[in-house]
């Protein structure tokens, strides 16, 4: 009773505590969203499972939402230098034009026999200062923002598939102020929903270090026995030099299931050029090798279009065309077949 009563507590707190201080003069509160999508032509083939009555064929062309979404953020300055702030942000499925995460990974964490999967991207609550920050509830995770993150930098769909990170969970992260160029970050998250397992089951921790465009990091998962008790671990670096931008990764779990990625992009004027390899154990998420290239165009300083070309040896991001709820229903995501591709054509508005 007492984690379900803290988790329903968490997104009511984060609106108290932004709409009863919207008269106070220190108080700043902004709207902000993110409209991204794009039409595509899928190839899904050999097909490894026919319990949704696919055939050995399922390709198509149709839209597909990127990540569209909707927010609100507010912060308040204290007198010792420490800032209080808020967030909260729902996902907007604008191929299907309602509140819904185009992935299903959502409705996996807090109902699995839920089909609406419109739970918010993020709702937190945080604390920062010279000392460093604080953020507590439904937030981006430690683990995939010093691991995943560094290689997650494609417009489309498709983007960040190749990882075995958590992307967003509710936890309580500490990130620590820069010392010489090194910080790091500690977090408690609530990684899985078994009755069985404590409310925060899971512990992250990374180390990093930057300067003069060059960042490494280091970062562990580490779950808690009831769960699994399962650690994996991971190391990222990055390089940005004049127009080129470099990134690796490295992820492996205590199963010794590993997968590392490549990534790297070219800057000249309003494009962007970018190219990303992965190749995933057959034991894990993304197995194979992934191929992932595209070009982004900023249109204007709001919008940008893109075109992507996307291949998986095994398919796990590329799916066929049906509505998420169906994979939910089925018991969620499998490996649907082998050498399948996407080309997509899409537009991002943010404002």
């Amino acid at each position: 009773m007492k984690k379900v009563f803290i988790r329903k507590l968490l997104p009511f707190s984060i609106v108290a505590a932004i709409v009863p201080g919207t008269a106070m003069a220190e108080l700043t509160v902004d709207a902000y969203g993110s409209l991204r999508i794009q039409a595509e032509s899928v190839s899904v083939d050999s097909l490894s499972t026919t319990s949704q009555g696919l055939s050995d064929d399922d390709s198509y062309t149709g839209l597909r939402d990127a990540y569209s979404r909707f927010g609100v953020t507010a912060s308040y300055p204290l007198s010792g230098g420490t800032t209080l702030g808020a967030k909260i942000e729902v996902p907007f499925n604008s191929a299907e034009l309602k509140i819904n995460d185009p992935t299903g990974f959502a409705a996996y964490y807090k109902d699995p026999n839920s089909l609406d999967n419109n739970y918010p991207r993020i709702y937190k609550i945080t604390a920062s200062g010279n000392w460093g920050s604080v953020a507590i509830g439904k937030q981006w995770l430690t683990f995939y923002n010093y691991v995943a993150y560094p290689v997650d930098y494609f417009s489309s769909f498709y983007s960040g598939w190749s990882t075995y990170a958590y992307f967003r969970r509710e936890a309580v992260t500490y990130t620590s102020p820069s010392f010489a160029g090194f910080s790091f970050a500690a977090s408690a998250v609530d990684v899985s929903d078994s009755p069985d397992s404590n409310y925060l089951d899971t512990m992250h921790y990374a180390l990093s270090y930057s300067s003069d465009g060059f960042t490494i990091s280091a970062a562990m998962e580490d779950q808690e026995e009831n769960i699994g008790d399962a650690q994996t671990y991971g190391i990222s670096a990055s390089y940005t030099t004049g127009p080129w931008r470099f990134a690796t990764k490295y992820e492996e779990t205590d199963n010794n299931v590993s997968i590392y990625n490549l990534y790297g992009s070219y800057n000249m004027g309003k494009y962007t050029f970018k190219a990303h390899v992965s190749e995933g154990d057959d034991n894990g998420y993304a197995p194979g090798t992934v191929i992932h290239l595209g070009t982004d165009y900023q249109y204007t300083k709001n919008l940008k279009v893109f075109v992507e070309y996307f291949s998986e040896e095994t398919g796990y991001a590329v799916l066929p065309d049906k509505d998420i709820g169906d994979y939910l229903a089925d018991n969620g995501y499998a490996s649907f077949g082998e050498d399948t591709q996407a080309i997509a054509i899409g537009a991002r508005y943010d404002f």
